[in-house]
C-alpha cells in the first residue's frame, strides 16, 4: 500500500510517497494534471493525504471541523480567509485529479496530528532548530531521511502518515472533513 502526501503551496506543492513505514520517495509536485497521474500510476498511489482544506465553508470563514480543532486548542488558518483562497482552491484541484485516478483523497493537518501525538508540538517547523527537533520526534513513527531540510517535505510526511494512521483504524474523519489521530 502506497500513501501520497501532499503539502500544498502557492507557489509549490511537496509531496511525500510512505510505503509501510518508510519514506520511498519526496519531491515537488509538478502543478499539472498529467504530473499527477504520472506521479499516481507509476508509484500505484491507493491513498493521498492533502495538507489544504478541500472545501470552503458555507456561511462564515470557518467550516465546523475546523471550530472543533481550535476548541482542541490547535490554531489554524481559516479556510475562508481571502488570503488562504489560492491554496483551498489548488487542494480541491489536486483532490480532484486524484479522485479521477481512484485514490482515495483525504484532507489533513499535520500541526494538529503533531499536537495529538505530542511530536514536538511546540516547535516551530520553521526555524532550523525546531525542524530539528520536529524530525528527531517524528522518526519514532516513521522511517525518513534525517538530511530533509524542508518543512514542507515534512509536513507532506505527516500527511501521508496522518492517512496511514487512520487507514490501520488509528484516526477519525473530523466532522466528515479533516483527519485526525485518536487520542
Amino acid at each position: 500500500m502506497n500513501i501520497l502526501g501532499i503539502d500544498v503551496g502557492k507557489k509549490f506543492s511537496t509531496f511525500a510517497i510512505l510505503r509501510e513505514n518508510k519514506v520511498v520517495k519526496t519531491g515537488i509536485l509538478e502543478g499539472d494534471v498529467g504530473a499527477v497521474r504520472g506521479l499516481t500510476h507509476k508509484y500505484k498511489i491507493n491513498y493521498a493525504g492533502i495538507d489544504a482544506p478541500l472545501s470552503f465553508p458555507k456561511n462564515s470563514t470557518l467550516r465546523e471541523s475546523e471550530r472543533r480543532l481550535l476548541k482542541m486548542g490547535i490554531k489554524l488558518f481559516p479556510s475562508g480567509a481571502g488570503f488562504f483562497r489560492e491554496i483551498v482552491e489548488e487542494g480541491i484541484k489536486l483532490s480532484r485529479w486524484l479522485k479521477e485516478s481512484d485514490v482515495a483523497v483525504f484532507e489533513v493537518y499535520p500541526y494538529a496530528t503533531r499536537k495529538i501525538l505530542k511530536i514536538a508540538p511546540k516547535s516551530k517547523k520553521s526555524t532550523k532548530k525546531g525542524l530539528h527537533e520536529i524530525k528527531i520526534e517524528l522518526k519514532d513513527y516513521i522511517d525518513f531521511d534525517l538530511s530533509i531540510e524542508d518543512h514542507n517535505i515534512v509536513d507532506a510526511i505527516i500527511s501521508a502518515f496522518s492517512v496511514k494512521l487512520f487507514i490501520e483504524g488509528r484516526g477519525e474523519l473530523l466532522e466528515g472533513e479533516i483527519v485526525i489521530p485518536k487520542v
